[in-house]
């Protein structure tokens, strides 16, 4: 027995000692990246570079935006005359739009208090193309929401039309289809009549929107009120996403009615995702902060108004030094005239 047991613990300090070996050589290793990159951290951080690489990934963004769009149907897409799978141009791009956002918000005074609303346009495009890629978009559009929101999206879209003057017909509930059919009259581009489905009835934008809400309550949550005001602010949020969606068909359809289905197919393939990637930083920056507490509410006053004083105070420090500087020079001036 007491040979197993001093078997036991030789072999649990030759662990011990292989773990304590594995850690310093990790370690090691860090430390000597650390030593390499150090350095170079005042360039990485320089204002212009990281402006400048932070514009061109995010051109890049938007270019495999436009590039899965248009061959969305096709297993293959050139991305930058490169071949490449169809599929694999999302997570491209979200991998730049991710080092886009960390790296332009790096310790940068202006673009730090985006970083969030930032990498929540992130999260929102991820939840957007997961939904398509699972199915799970099918799936919403057969609910019994979905087929509601149609109707009364199409309800009040040809109303703001009708308001706006355009010759709108009849509006007709398709119920085998469960569309909403808005017909022309005299349309200047000739087009007779459109049809709104279940994807124009908001539930996409309404379900992202919703996923990145959750998100963004858990990571607010020591500083909201959970009180009437958080749960105004949900309203706030779903409402004026539905609005946002009800603005996007009436420019789809007015752009339909005036130039035709030229110009209003692109526009509705792009418009919806890029108003809903405006309106989550805006409901982040000015929206959500309404429910806070009221000392962090304080605070952030506070943190504005040292702001602005030391901004005063800057420029009050470089006029006088502009003041001080020509009162040297005419000294001198004089000075000179008299000798």
């Amino acid at each position: 027995m007491a040979d197993m047991k001093q078997d036991d613990s030789i072999e649990t300090s030759t662990l011990d000692e292989t773990k304590k070996n594995r850690f310093v050589k990790t370690q090691n290793f860090f430390s000597k990246i650390d030593e390499k990159i150090t350095p170079a951290l005042p360039y990485l951080k320089n204002r212009y570079l990281r402006y400048s690489v932070s514009f061109v990934l995010l051109g890049l963004v938007v270019y495999l935006y436009i590039l899965f769009e248009t061959f969305r149907e096709e297993e293959k897409a050139k991305f930058l005359s490169i071949p490449i799978p169809t599929a694999a141009l999302v997570p491209m791009g979200l991998v730049f739009a991710l080092i886009m956002v960390l790296y332009v918000s790096w310790d940068d005074p202006f673009f730090k208090k985006y970083r969030t609303p930032g990498l929540y346009m992130v999260i929102l495009t991820t939840v957007f193309y997961a939904l398509i890629f699972s199915g799970i978009d099918t799936f919403l559009f057969d609910l019994g929401i979905a087929r509601w929101l149609t109707k009364l999206t199409g309800t009040i879209v040809s109303s703001i039309l009708i308001a706006f003057g355009m010759n709108i017909g009849d509006v007709t509930w398709l119920t085998t289809s469960y569309m909403t059919k808005i017909d022309f009259m005299i349309a200047p581009s000739g087009e007779a009549a459109i049809l709104i489905d279940a994807r124009c009835s908001g539930i996409h934008s309404l379900t992202i929107f919703t996923a990145i809400f959750l998100i963004m309550l858990f990571e607010a949550r020591r500083r909201l009120r959970w009180n009437y005001r958080t749960g105004l602010v949900t309203l706030i949020g779903i409402f004026g996403t539905y609005l946002i969606n009800i603005l996007r068909i009436v420019i789809v359809i007015s752009l339909y009615y005036f130039y035709g289905r030229e110009i209003g197919e692109p526009v509705h393939n792009y418009l919806g995702y890029i108003m809903l990637i405006l309106w989550i930083p805006v409901f982040w920056l000015f929206i959500l902060p309404l429910s806070e507490k009221k000392e962090i509410r304080e605070q952030r006053k506070q943190k504005r108004i040292e702001r602005k004083k030391k901004k005063k105070k800057k420029n009050h420090e470089a006029i006088t030094e502009n003041l001080e500087e020509k009162i040297s020079e005419s000294d001198i001036d004089d000075s000179s005239s008299s000798l």
